[in-house]
């Protein structure tokens, strides 16, 4: 009787999924109307509320879903729910983008994206729900991270990062998004911080601005959407940072708030390799630079470059890469 009600759950959520999936997906203006009862429970979605905070408790809750599939499967279920494609492509349209080579049968993509809600929706009910107290993605800060992208290229001492950023809105009306990073030496010693060595450029998704010391070593700036976000609104940042030297020998992301996932690559100078690297993943701040410590060793590939990944990060622990330089 215990696997049958389970059973009817998943089936239940699968059908309300499918449902979702028509139109826009999870773009659509609608989405907060359209969430059924099974979606409503996963999701930890109550009567009081407003649609924003609807549609960002079901966008946040689907993202997470779809990273505990397995991997093969996990681009078919964001195509699908209508993550990171065009604005204006509707169902029919994202179902074209499952085919490849000559298996472009509209059953066989069908059957697909059937698989990968099914897989979605016994994946809600085989883990807790994100949204409750288990929960390590706190909605008590104004944002959070979504998704964090770094390729990090050394030459010398000299850096250069470029960061992508998806940040989510807990709020209504949020206009900024701090950001800072720590510098190899103080910037100033008279009170005047000299940032000529420093180059922040926002690419694309808004503006740098407010760029200020807010320690001897660590800088401090604003980045500014081109609109205010309001609760459950998603936006990504791309910008670029110079550095004349790195602070240390290693690169982490240590939140404020919550991030969902973190992915770091940094490309080394082949002139002067590292003698080894390793993954540093929840560290306390303080001990993040600590070569002693046990960790997972990683290993350039032939390009002089190596990659890794984080899920879930929490607050004040710190995420990335270290490794010992050759001299």
């Amino acid at each position: 009787m215990a696997q049958e009600a389970a059973d009817a759950k998943i089936n239940d959520l699968s059908t309300e999924l499918k449902l979702l999936r028509k139109g826009l997906g999870i773009q659509a203006k609608t989405l907060p109307g359209v969430v059924g009862e099974r979606l409503r429970e996963v999701c930890g979605v109550h009567e009081e509320d407003n649609p924003g905070t609807v549609r960002g408790k079901v966008v946040d809750t689907l993202r997470r879903l779809i990273e505990r599939l397995p991997e093969s499967q996990r681009e078919t279920a964001r195509i699908v729910l209508g993550f990171g494609t065009g604005a204006n492509e509707r169902y029919t349209q994202r179902l074209e983008l499952l085919g490849s080579g000559a298996d472009r049968n509209v059953r066989t993509m069908q059957r697909r994206a059937d698989d990968v809600i099914y897989l979605i929706a016994e994946a809600a009910y085989g883990a807790p729900p994100p949204f409750e107290g288990a929960s390590i993605i706190s909605q008590d800060g104004p944002w959070h991270t979504s998704a964090l992208a770094v390729r990090l290229n050394l030459t010398g001492a000299a850096a250069e990062v470029f960061e992508t950023r998806k940040v989510v809105s807990h709020v209504a009306g949020l206009a900024e998004i701090e950001h800072a990073i720590s510098l190899a030496r103080p910037a100033s010693t008279t009170g005047q911080p000299d940032l000529s060595g420093l180059g922040i450029d926002v690419v694309a998704g808004g503006e740098v601005h407010s760029v200020r010391m807010v320690s001897s070593t660590r800088v401090a700036f604003s980045l500014r959407p081109p609109r205010p976000l309001d609760a459950g609104d998603q936006h990504e940042f791309f910008f670029r940072i110079r550095l004349d030297e790195l602070p240390a020998p290693f690169y982490c992301c240590t939140p404020e708030f919550s991030c969902e996932r973190f992915d770091l690559n940094i490309r080394f100078d082949r002139r002067e390799p590292p003698l080894r690297v390793w993954r540093i993943d929840g560290d306390f701040s303080k001990d993040a630079e600590d070569p002693l410590p046990a960790r997972k060793p990683l290993f350039l590939d032939n390009a002089g470059e190596v990659h890794t990944g984080f899920h879930d990060l929490r607050p004040a622990r710190s995420y990335g890469v270290g490794w010992q330089p050759a001299s």
